[in-house]
């Protein structure tokens, strides 16, 4: 799996937390999210605040993932929307195969990529990032 992904950034969204976004298929649509668990290092436990799924990462826009599926979002420092087809603890590989370190943070010149943040309000996912207008 690689280097596991720290469990702080899992979790029901906080205002001072950066806990990462996903869009994941509910068992009825696509919808918003967050990670609860990481199963390795493209399959993730991921809920909306009330379903809860097993889910495989797929290169996918986000409102087209299936059943059983997930994607998570980044922006690279020039601004370019990309989906994640692996992650571990430092790094993410994107839909161009390109290999990079991700954060949090939305400086354009600091070498990696910026995570879409799941907000601070689990029932709304209110102040989250939204790279692809999916919400």
């Amino acid at each position: 799996m690689g280097r596991p992904i720290n469990s702080r950034y899992f979790g029901t969204p906080t205002v001072g937390g950066n806990e990462i976004k996903v869009q994941f298929h509910n068992g009825t649509a696509s919808v918003n999210g967050w990670i609860i668990k990481q199963l390795g290092a493209k399959r993730f436990r991921c809920t909306d605040g009330t379903a809860v799924e097993d889910c495989v990462l797929v290169d996918k826009l986000s409102a087209a993932v299936a059943a059983g599926e997930m994607t998570i979002t980044i922006k690279d420092d020039a601004a370019n929307v990309k989906q994640v087809t692996k992650i571990s603890g430092r790094k993410v590989t994107v839909n161009t195969g390109e290999s990079i370190k991700w954060n949090f943070s939305d400086s354009a010149v600091d070498g990696a990529v910026e995570m879409e943040e799941a907000g601070d309000d689990p029932d709304l996912i209110t102040n989250d990032d939204d790279f692809e207008g999916d919400d």
